[in-house]
């Protein structure tokens, strides 16, 4: 799930394969109701969302995007060049993870068994990571290894889950083409375009993602 910061449109979608799906809506707030409107207290499959508050309080499976993690460690890093102590705990927690993709990458047909055993090891090596810092106050990596521990077992759930990515990337790409389409008309003015818009951009979206011809799909459903 994604959500465009400045024009409060929200993108819900489940991706699976031949029955894959597309949903959007536009809404005035990022806050927690939103989540919870859209999605429900809890959807079978995972939320993979950025480390917004807003996903905080959501009761089902998530895992968080890790594109969004290794920007902050980047930023981490260049704002503390000369810390050699900093860089090196920034670049221990990125290990991790292209631990965890490689072992993806080489370990062929994992069992559940294997996949929980890595789970397991990887949390537990990044929540000892975690603890180096969340309490040091003032520190330049505290606010990064809080938020590590608050969401450790959200971080790779990828690993559990064959097929589950470890980002939000899909989804801020199909969220983005209607966020400059809005920006560029200056939106539709009236809360039924919008509405009309958004379910047109579902039925597209969800047609392509299935592989379909929108266009046939259109002719099909007027005939």
């Amino acid at each position: 799930m994604a959500g465009e910061r400045s024009e409060r449109l929200h993108l819900g979608f489940l991706d699976a394969g031949e029955e894959g799906v597309r949903y959007y809506e536009y809404d005035h707030s990022r806050g927690q109701g939103v989540v919870k409107r859209i999605l429900g207290e809890k959807v079978q499959g995972h939320l993979v969302s950025d480390f917004y508050a807003g996903y905080n309080d959501y009761s089902g499976k998530q895992q968080r995007c890790w594109v969004h993690l290794l920007r902050d460690l980047h930023e981490l890093k260049e704002a503390h060049r000369e810390q050699t102590a900093v860089i090196e705990w920034a670049k221990a927690v990125r290990a991790l993870y292209d631990e965890a993709q490689a072992w993806l990458e080489k370990t062929r047909g994992p069992t559940q068994e294997e996949r929980e055993a890595k789970y397991v090891g990887l949390v537990g090596e990044v929540h000892q990571l975690g603890l180096q810092h969340a309490r040091a106050k003032g520190h330049p990596c505290q606010a990064l290894a809080k938020r590590i521990l608050r969401h450790e077992d959200e971080l790779f759930q990828f690993v559990l889950v064959e097929g589950l990515s470890a980002d939000n990337n899909l989804a801020e790409r199909s969220i983005r083409p209607l966020v400059v389409i809005r920006k560029i008309s200056g939106g539709t003015r009236s809360e039924e375009g919008t509405k009309t818009r958004m379910a047109l951009a579902s039925l597209f979206e969800t047609w392509q993602a299935r592989g379909l011809n929108p266009l046939r799909e259109c002719l099909n459903l007027l005939s």
